[in-house]
């Protein structure tokens, strides 16, 4: 060994030393300046660590929220979120160059777009503190799980392999714990919303981030399960992702995961984007047709929420006796009331959670409604933005969608390598099981699905721009 080897092991043996030394007589400032001490030291030298640090701890962090300053931040990961974010702004003025490409890339367009209306929204707000706190979220979301992952990555697609695997193993030892919490309990349905306890406040964000991650492990399988060992890791993380998915009662969930397969399989099948978006459009106006009937029917089914799973399935369509499916309706005719009356710039980011109350219709309460409007969201990705940032904001976000879709396609289909093709056309399927999921309940004012959701989009940005035959060179494929 050389002596600069010697020294750092040294070094290195002793710090370990010293921290223990204090943990054992409960000097814990040591620790705690010695993490600081550490992580100052990766945010200087070392920020791709960093970027696998933010995306380990993501799953397993804690939100902490103070009542008196009326903030709550998820921790470590919003913090190293946060940290990241304004490191790169200000690497922006004298190291880091964003290309041209990446700047004017349709997907960033319009999420410069969304921002921008989500500062006009903010400055209009019926509670300007509150929406432009939301705004500061979005930023730190965005630029570092979007904007931080492609320059991460545009050059080593690799990096995301191992990116997805720290997430991934993250999340795996958060559904071992809440399952044998919820063995412990003896699987019984009433602990299905607190099984997950501290890391997600509740089951349907939990199932939804097990449903995000299940295709791209597929891809992992696919791209990176070459040894027996690794197939073993794989395999085994994905059975640990299924047990999960199912002892998540989260129904949305589930039909996220079989609807975002079926698309998976439509593909493979060739059958055309266009086909697609036509047999969505007949079919939502089937329904539309035919929606007194549906309702009708709906309205019959008593099966409310089970452990049994095709009881569970059955209970989706109770719109008369399930408290769940008719809170949720509630929350949407709230937000109903909420657009007619501000149709254009709505009440203001991150405010419908602190003005709805006013707007529940008696016929639609149940035993989890509060008069207060205490209870959370719209319960949906389309139809929040709707009521907090008026039709404008709505139409943003489905355009969001469709250019993703479309892009992450497209950038599959034209990429010969397996790589990228695999992580992009992946990513498009993970992406469909939140916009799936998205109709139900919403989920991006949180770090848990913002990381993976921004970073897949990421993803899709460099295999389209770098996928190219004339510059597909630039890219390091093998592992």
């Amino acid at each position: 060994m050389n002596r600069k080897l010697i020294i750092t092991l040294g070094i290195g043996a002793a710090f370990i030393l010293v921290n223990c030394f204090a943990i054992i007589k409960e000097f814990l400032y040591i620790p705690v300046l010695s993490v600081v001490v550490v992580l100052a030291y990766l945010f200087i030298y070392r920020l791709d660590i960093m970027m696998y640090v933010m995306a380990f701890v993501t799953p397993l962090s804690i939100t902490f929220s103070d009542q008196k300053i009326n903030i709550g931040l998820s921790i470590p990961a919003e913090l190293i979120m946060i940290m990241l974010s304004l490191i790169f702004i200000a690497r922006l003025f004298y190291d880091i160059r964003l290309e041209r490409k990446i700047v004017l890339h349709p997907i960033s367009v319009v999420i410069y777009l969304y921002l921008f209306w989500t500062l006009i929204t903010s400055i209009t707000s019926e509670l300007p503190l509150v929406s432009f706190k939301f705004f500061a979220s979005k930023i730190w979301f965005i630029t570092s799980c979007y904007f931080c992952v492609i320059q991460f990555v545009k050059n080593d697609l690799k990096k995301m392999i191992v990116f997805l695997n720290c997430y991934a193993f993250a999340l795996g030892i958060v559904i071992i714990y809440a399952t044998v919490k919820l063995a412990l309990n003896g699987f019984a349905v009433r602990g299905m919303h607190w099984i997950m306890t501290p890391f997600y406040n509740d089951h349907t964000a939990y199932g939804a981030a097990i449903a995000f991650f299940i295709p791209l492990i597929t891809a992992l399988i696919l791209i990176d399960g070459k040894t027996i060992w690794r197939k073993l890791y794989y395999f085994s993380l994905m059975a640990v992702m299924f047990t999960g998915l199912y002892f998540s009662y989260c129904r949305a969930a589930w039909l996220s995961v079989i609807f975002a397969f079926c698309v998976w399989i439509a593909i493979e099948l060739r059958i055309k984007f266009s086909w697609l978006i036509v047999g969505f459009a007949i079919l939502g106006s089937t329904l539309y047709y035919f929606s007194d009937d549906i309702l009708y029917r709906m309205s019959r089914n008593s099966q409310d929420s089970s452990g049994e799973f095709f009881e569970h399935i059955t209970s989706i369509s109770n719109i008369s006796t399930d408290a769940s499916n008719v809170e949720r309706i509630n929350r949407w005719v709230a937000a109903f009331g909420m657009i007619e009356d501000r149709p254009v710039i709505g009440w203001g980011p991150g405010t419908y959670q602190f003005l709805y109350a006013g707007y529940q219709k008696g016929k639609y309460k149940t035993i989890i409604s509060t008069n207060f409007g205490t209870g959370g969201n719209a319960h949906s990705e389309y139809i929040g933005p709707c009521a907090e940032m008026g039709f404008p904001g709505a139409i943003i976000v489905i355009i969001l969608m469709i250019t993703v879709i479309y892009v992450g396609l497209r950038a599959a289909i034209r990429t010969k390598e397996k790589i990228p093709k695999m992580l992009a056309l992946f990513s498009v399927i993970a992406l469909i099981t939140y916009y799936v999921h998205g109709i139900m309940n919403n989920f991006l004012d949180t770090d848990k699905l913002s990381l993976p959701f921004w970073a897949a989009i990421a993803v899709i940005v460099v295999v389209d721009l770098w996928g190219k035959k004339e510059s597909i060179n630039n890219l390091k494929f093998k592992i």
